[in-house]
């Protein structure tokens, strides 16, 4: 079967969030590993959000897919299990889309790795734990760690990985129990594809979101409606400041509140203003 490169996401979850904090973003980053096990593809780059994903990958259409397919049912498992929701991944289609250009490769990798910025995030892409930002152009490509066979079976299986797929010996498991995506990540093809990191970086600075998300079928399906928005944000104050209602919050926790509101829930400034209650010119200073 012919091999190419694949764009593959999900759609974003409008309700709840695929990744709370920071333990269920490390099983996320664990769990693209053990699907990298299963299917003959090649992994470029990546990204995980609260609320969606994206991968670019080598590989058939069908494994691809079938990649795509998997890793949204392990996040539908651990949603279950740590969110006690039954069905926290129903309805959302993982899409999946040829890249059938060197052009628009270049486009592809750098929105994957800009989402971040694009939500928000004050970081350089390489400070993103959540995906493969740090792995391209690098001086030491070796992972910090401790390899995965000095760990016995049972601890991998029930506290660090969280499955009984088996993954290389030599991978390298990091202080936060993250499987490092310098073991997995194909970062010299990437390298290849653009040919110098002012390349790269140059594109990542440049916006593309609506040329990618026009292409992918996908733009304006992050925003939820207001409604929905507002249950969501009720639960997050609670569970983050313990505060029922917005008006309880300070300043200081309302701007915190519209980093979480853009980034998580992708919700538009205009929402944020209505929720929050802060003028916009605050919050276009915060998003």
């Amino acid at each position: 079967m012919k091999k190419g490169y694949y764009h593959v996401c999900s759609e974003g979850l409008e309700k709840n969030l695929i990744f709370r904090n920071r333990k269920e973003f490390i099983m996320g980053m664990n769990y693209v590993a053990i699907c990298y096990q299963k299917f003959d593809i090649k992994i470029l780059c990546f990204c995980l959000m609260g609320n969606h994903f994206h991968f670019i990958l080598y590989g058939t259409y069908e494994k691809c897919i079938l990649f795509g397919n998997e890793y949204k049912r392990l996040c539908a498992m651990m949603i279950k299990r740590l969110q006690n929701i039954d069905s926290g991944m129903h309805g959302v289609e993982v899409q999946i889309k040829e890249i059938d250009n060197k052009q628009y490769l270049e486009f592809a990798i750098a929105y994957v790795l800009r989402n971040p910025i694009a939500a928000g995030y004050r970081l350089m892409p390489g400070q993103y734990e959540w995906g493969s930002g740090d792995c391209y152009f690098r001086n030491d490509y070796s992972a910090k760690g401790n390899r995965v066979d000095s760990y016995s079976k049972i601890k991998l299986e029930r506290e660090i990985l969280f499955s009984r797929v088996a993954v290389p010996g030599e991978y390298i498991i990091d202080e936060n129990l993250m499987i490092s995506p310098l073991c997995y990540i194909d970062y010299k093809a990437v390298e290849d594809i653009f040919g110098h990191p002012s390349r790269l970086l140059g594109l990542i600075a440049t916006k593309k979101e609506a040329e990618v998300e026009i292409f992918l079928g996908t733009a304006d399906k992050y925003n939820p409606d207001i409604k929905e928005l507002k249950d969501s944000v009720k639960e997050l104050i609670q569970e983050e400041f313990g505060a029922r209602v917005v008006s309880q919050l300070s300043l200081e926790q309302k701007m915190e509140l519209c980093s979480m509101m853009w980034r998580n829930f992708r919700a538009s400034r205009k929402q944020i203003a209505m929720i929050t209650k802060l003028k916009m010119e605050i919050i276009n200073k915060l998003v």
